[in-house]
């Protein structure tokens, strides 16, 4: 049903083929973006379009796959404008990257209301309003930080006020939006916990928009056309139960609609985010910002008795002790652990944790001073999360979910409690796709053979239309692809001579390159092993080498590709999805390998699981479905314009050996594809052990 506010417009029709002759004549082929705005006319930006305003109209769902270069972001937004203009609906936009969201609200937004004020006929639509949501602890709440700068020597330690007050100069220095990513570097988080906007003292009654980060940016969010979200705190507002109350139709706000860009990455990103997280570091300085003995700071530092203070402590102990325990008897060596039954870890922790809990509960029933109070029931509150969130894993409370442990943090160190659902297809289902608001997806990846079969069943949409659109690039013209056919096998017992063949392999073919090469890996031990043995040969050539995950952050060693325009850059993980850099500055794209997932990770192993139990082939059906979509985006790294041109190059003979390799191959842009061998890319084999190459 199509909801409008205008009951006898919808009657005659007339706002709803007005809707269509604005999006139709905004991508013809004489249309205002080109009339316009000079833009290169693209008919399947049309045809995208013109789905998407068709969908919107039904209030059906839509999955678009638009190759490079049709312009899909604006092949959504235009026709989600005037939708959300003409029905006085909010457009929700999700999607999975920073630089996506950036694009979005710093060069596609803004052409959209030049086209807008323009174009004849169009301008009653130019002043809509665009807004970002993010997650309110990540905004500073300026009641909070007045309230710390007043209690400092209460609450912090010589290094900390000094970051204190950095973060209270930045708010002083101009306008800011008081997001913490606007602070660089970032605040730390002991401190930035102490002064953001998830406090129930940044409420709707002591703080105003006038003089609240949070309480504006919430207020233009509610008076938005159009509202941008990134995909993770889409999922976890949606299941934390944001949404519509009662039965008015809407996901995350009333009679909303959703575009999801990057839309490929929904399956894995709901995952994460509609299960539970626990990590020691959470904890542990979650206590500490209760009461640190040693430092005799903290929130309890003056109102606490002392046995609450004691109670405090013996928590403090139990959560080392506990996660000791984990370190030394459950993970071992190892980094990843699966719990497969419940009350299997130690249940010692409850008792002391519980106890702090009631602490917290008396003091803030005892306390007279309001701030005081309700700061004290915010961290009753967190640690009740955490006593949830420990007895969720513990006692696998939810047998649809998968449950494991896991080492993170630079140093491991970092121990977490996770789970995550088996299938999120069931969750979206209802929550998402059963909500009466259209929902449409797009990507540049989202199908394999021309159908969305795979991704249908990750996200658990039924009733959809579904469109494919191929990218308007001379990928014959502009992209060489080569494949190694006597490369090792990079499964290989011993991997010594595999990884020695990389390394000199990679070096090789950067070296002959003139423009930039970016090198992609399936796992950062391989990564690490090739940037240690190139980096002093790159010093020796003049020549920068780049690696993740080596102190630079990934924003900073794209532009450092861009400005210098011969690097070589090497990444994993993210690298193969959302890395943007035009012209010859990446002019080679090198795949290591045929990007399989780790098998032994514990949700991949139990969906593997739940497949062989219904007599399906899990390697056929997630395995094989998730490596090819992973490998189409790191094919989709080279190619970012018309202008662009260079070389594909595969350095895993799987590719052709395995009967599987065929569906790898179907993907790639084109078919003319070269088959070489060692010697003859590089002239005699034995240069790759040549001692003119200091290895």
């Amino acid at each position: 049903m199509i909801r409008i506010l205008d009951e006898q417009a919808l009657e005659k029709g007339a706002w709803s083929e007005n809707f269509l002759t604005l999006v139709e004549n905004t991508f013809s082929e004489d249309g205002n973006l080109i009339k316009e705005l000079g833009f290169e006319y693209r008919a399947e930006q049309g045809a995208m379009a013109m789905s998407v305003a068709k969908s919107l109209l039904g209030d059906t769902h839509l999955i678009v796959e638009a190759g490079t270069g049709v312009g899909k972001s604006l092949a959504y937004l235009i026709p989600a404008i005037l939708f959300a203009r003409l029905t006085k609906r909010p457009c929700v936009v999700a999607t999975n990257t920073i630089s996506l969201q950036e694009q979005l609200l710093e060069k596609d937004v803004p052409a959209v209301r030049d086209l807008f004020s323009r174009s004849p006929g169009m301008n009653e639509y130019a002043d809509f309003r665009c807004a970002l949501l993010v997650g309110r602890a990540n905004y500073l709440c300026s009641n909070r930080l007045s309230r710390a700068l007043i209690g400092q020597s209460d609450l912090f330690e010589n290094r900390q006020r000094d970051e204190l007050q950095r973060i209270s100069e930045w708010e002083q220095s101009g306008p800011v939006e008081g997001i913490r990513q606007e602070l660089s570097p970032t605040p730390m988080s002991a401190v930035w916990e102490s002064v953001n906007a998830d406090s129930s003292l940044c409420s709707s009654k002591s703080c105003q928009p006038e003089n609240c980060h949070y309480r504006k940016a919430r207020s233009l969010v509610d008076q938005a056309d159009v509202i941008i979200v990134n995909h993770s705190l889409f999922f976890s507002l949606m299941g934390a139960g944001a949404g519509p109350e009662g039965e008015e139709d809407g996901i995350l706000f009333p009679n909303d609609f959703v575009i999801f860009d990057e839309a490929h990455e929904m399956p894995d990103v709901a995952s994460e985010h509609l299960g539970v997280s626990v990590s020691s570091w959470s904890l542990e300085n979650f206590l500490r910002r209760l009461y640190n003995p040693k430092k005799g700071k903290g929130v309890l530092a003056k109102i606490a008795r002392s046995n609450d203070l004691a109670r405090i402590e013996e928590a403090k102990l139990a959560v080392e002790d506990f996660f000791q325990y984990l370190h030394m008897e459950t993970l071992g060596d190892r980094d990843r652990v699966r719990i497969r039954h419940g009350h299997s870890l130690p249940m010692e922790i409850f008792p002391p944790f519980g106890k702090m809990l009631r602490t917290l509960v008396e003091l803030s029933d005892l306390t007279e001073g309001e701030v005081t109070r309700l700061e004290i029931k915010d961290q009753a509150k967190r640690a009740q999360g955490y006593l949830s969130a420990l007895s969720d894993v513990i006692e696998q409370k939810n047998k649809d979910h998968v449950y494991w442990i896991e080492r993170t943090g630079s140093n491991n160190d970092i121990l977490h409690l996770r789970s995550a659902p088996l299938q999120v297809a069931e969750l979206l289902r209802e929550e998402l796709f059963g909500k009466g608001s259209s929902v449409v997806m797009t990507s540049a990846t989202i199908t394999r053979n021309g159908k969305a079969d795979f991704f249908r069943n990750e996200i658990g949409v039924v009733a959809s239309e579904e469109k494919v659109l191929k990218s308007p690039f001379d990928y014959p013209s502009s992209m060489n692809i080569r494949i190694l056919s006597d490369a090792p096998n990079p499964m290989s017992g011993d991997r010594a001579p595999y990884l020695a063949f990389l390394s000199r392999s990679i070096h090789q073919l950067a070296r002959s390159m003139e423009g930039g090469t970016l090198v992609l890996f399936t796992n950062y031990a391989d990564l690490k092993y090739c940037y240690r043995e190139l980096r002093n040969e790159w010093v020796k050539l003049g020549r920068s080498l780049y690696a993740q995950g080596e102190d630079l952050p990934r924003s900073e060693l794209r532009k450092r590709m861009i400005e210098e325009g011969d690097a070589l850059l090497l990444g994993a993980e993210s690298f193969w999805k959302g890395f943007d850099a035009k012209g010859s500055c990446l002019s080679q794209v090198i795949l290591t390998r045929l990007p399989f997932e780790n098998p032994n990770h514990p949700l991949k192993e139990a969906r593997s699981e739940y497949f062989e139990s219904q007599k399906r082939n899990p390697f056929r059906e997630i395995t094989l479905p998730g490596a090819i979509m992973r490998f189409r985006q790191g094919v989709g790294r080279l190619i970012r314009s018309t202008t662009d041109c260079g070389d594909l190059i595969v350095l895993d003979s799987r590719i052709l050996r395995q009967g599987y390799g065929k569906d790898f191959i179907a993907e790639l842009p084109h078919n003319s594809i070269d088959r070489v061998t060692v010697e003859e890319i590089f002239g005699d084999s034995s240069e790759l052990i040549d001692n003119d190459i200091d290895f």
